[in-house]
């Protein structure tokens, strides 16, 4: 069986001196380049999972803003004048409306 050689083989040999860089190019410099391009990958993913948060929180108060417009007007119709006479006549309730304007007690 002819020996396959692992996929880190290059990293070693270059680790030990068996591979030679150009010129300028140490293995410090490769980790360095390596630990930015790390670190730009990084920012980027979290730069879209939280442009992601963002959209979803968008829309979350987009819906929330219609469900108070709704719930608003539904309770400005509840409470007209007409509506809750209506209302009062629908439960049976013996209340009447007022025919002459409410007097002050003095003390």
């Amino acid at each position: 069986m002819e020996n396959k050689p692992d996929n880190w083989s290059w990293l070693k040999n270059l680790t030990n001196g068996r591979v030679s860089l150009p010129k300028g190019i140490s293995p410090q410099f490769l980790l360095f380049v390596g630990g930015l391009i790390f670190i730009y990958i990084t920012n980027r993913l979290d730069t879209e999972r939280q442009l992601r948060r963002i959209d979803d929180l968008n829309a979350e108060i987009k819906e929330m803003r219609y469900e108070h417009i709704t719930t608003q007007s539904q309770l400005m119709n509840m409470s007209k004048q007409s509506e809750v006479l209506r209302r009062v006549e629908v439960e049976g309730l013996e209340l009447r409306e007022l025919t002459e304007p409410p007097r002050i007690i003095d003390p």
